[in-house]
Formats: structure tokens, sequence, C-alpha cells
């Protein structure tokens, strides 16, 4: 994969009962609650804001009990961070819509098989260290596209599933069951005993095209820079790459799974 650009911080955490975040943006906040897996704790919305996709977020709001406070727009600006590179609050970037939410919560990797139908078909997404939440996030909107049953990441060396990562998903993350783990050379074992055939993203590897997608997979995309890790490849059941057609010589992370997961699917529903 190609060198990207990291952001360090982010301000939203994943962790801790009963903690709460803020998700912003017209999208974002009608995913959330259009999903309905976290509880909204309340809505601001800014004065005049209108629209359907506003009237949508007001009715489910509504139908939710979500109190919905209706608010001048430059407090709205305040509420919201400011985005990467920038001093100031993050003026506009709120779309006129800003709710505050319970933290994503993470499932533990035998919950999330136990929760499967014996048998049943499944997709996963392994995350091995990719730090940059704007890719995470892109990943994220593309399992949720593509009805990926989960993603895996690694407690450590990865990016927050926070307001970067979210923002950048465009809400499809509300529909994707999120898994963490201590160890993923481990996990992807647990994953292999459990059906699934698991592939690594890799440019030395098969063409995409050539390869079909059994009835589990598990997709492992590696970091921004490096790939994935030596043991990490070494685990792979088969290594799997998008062959350059061009003086180019890498996609970014986040470009590459969506062709990863639409070859993925389209190979499926042609089977």
């Amino acid at each position: 994969m190609g060198s990207d650009k990291k952001e360090s911080t982010d301000r939203f955490t994943d962790h801790g009962p009963g903690s709460t975040e803020w998700v912003y943006g017209r999208r974002s906040v009608w995913e959330a609650l259009r999903a309905g897996k976290r509880s909204l704790h309340k809505l601001w919305i800014a004065s005049g804001a209108g629209g359907g996709v506003v009237e949508e977020i007001v009715q489910l709001a509504r139908e939710r009990g979500v109190p919905v406070e209706w608010v001048p727009r430059d407090r709205l600006d305040r509420m919201v961070p400011a985005a990467s590179g920038e001093s100031r609050p993050g003026r506009g970037h709120h779309q006129g819509v800003v709710a505050q939410i319970s933290a994503a919560t993470f499932l533990e990797l035998e919950t999330f098989l136990a929760r499967l139908a014996p048998n049943a078909e499944a997709s996963v997404v392994g995350l091995d260290e990719i730090e940059d939440p704007q890719n995470v996030g892109a990943i994220l909107r593309s399992a949720g596209f593509f009805g990926v049953t989960g993603v895996i990441m690694p407690r450590w060396r990865s990016a927050p599933v926070g307001e970067a990562a979210w923002r950048a998903s465009a809400g499809a993350a509300e529909h994707v069951c999120l898994v963490r783990v201590r160890n993923l050379v481990d996990a992807i074992e647990r994953l292999k005993e459990a059906g699934f055939e698991v592939v690594g993203a890799d440019m030395a590897g098969e063409p995409l095209w050539q390869f079909a997608p059994g009835k589990r997979s598990a997709l492992i995309l590696g970091s921004e820079g490096k790939g994935l890790r030596r043991l990490v490849r070494e685990h792979c059941d088969k290594l799997v790459g998008i062959p350059a057609g061009a003086s180019v010589a890498s996609l970014n992370v986040g470009s590459a799974a969506a062709i990863f997961l639409y070859e993925f699917y389209r190979s499926g529903r042609a089977a």
C-alpha cells in the first residue's frame, strides 16, 4: 500500500462503560438513528436547517424519544472540533446537525463467532496496524456497503474508531459489527478453526480476479506504509493482490479495500 498521512490524535474514545462521544454531519447522524445500535442522548440542529434528510432525522429522533434542541449555527461551530490542520472549531463540518451518542462498542472474537449460525456464510475484514482514522473510516464504509459481517481490529497500533473514522465512514460503520482482539495472528488462527479461509492483501499475491472466495472468508489488510507484517502474512492461507494497470505502484489501503470487497461480493453473487 502507498504511504498516507497519519492523524496521531482523536478526541473521541471507544472505551469505557457509559462513555459518550459526538457524532456530527447529516449522513452520520441519520445512519446512527437508523441503525439503532447506540443510544442517542441528545440532538442539536441549527435553526433554519431543513431538507429531506434533516426532516427524517427529526422524525427518527422523535420516534426514539431523543430530545431535539434547535440552536444558532455558531453554537454548533463551537461544539464541533477543528478539522485536521485547522486551529478553530469545525465551522460548517457539522452540516447543521450534532448528536451526543453512546461510545462505540466492540465484541470479543469468541462472542462474535458464537453469534454466527452454524455453517452460515460470513465475511470478515481484519486490519493489521492501520493507523490513519480516515483509512479506517473508508474501510468501514466499504464494509458496510458490501455487507461485511464483522471488522477485526487490534487493541494496539490501530487508529481509534472515533470522530475521524466515523465521519469518514459517513455513518456506514453503524451497520458493521466491530471486534477487538489482542493479537491478530491468534485471531487468524481462531478464524481458521471456525471455517474461515484467511486471505492476505498483498501486491505479490495471485491476481484478485483469479480468486474465488469461499463460504467464509476473512480479508486481512496491511498498514499504510508497510503492508502486512511478516507473521500475519505467513499465517494467511493465501495472498491475493490487485495487479497494477499503469505506472502507479500502489493504492491507498482504503481504495484497495473497496476493490477487494467488491470482487468478493461479486464472486459470491455469481457463485
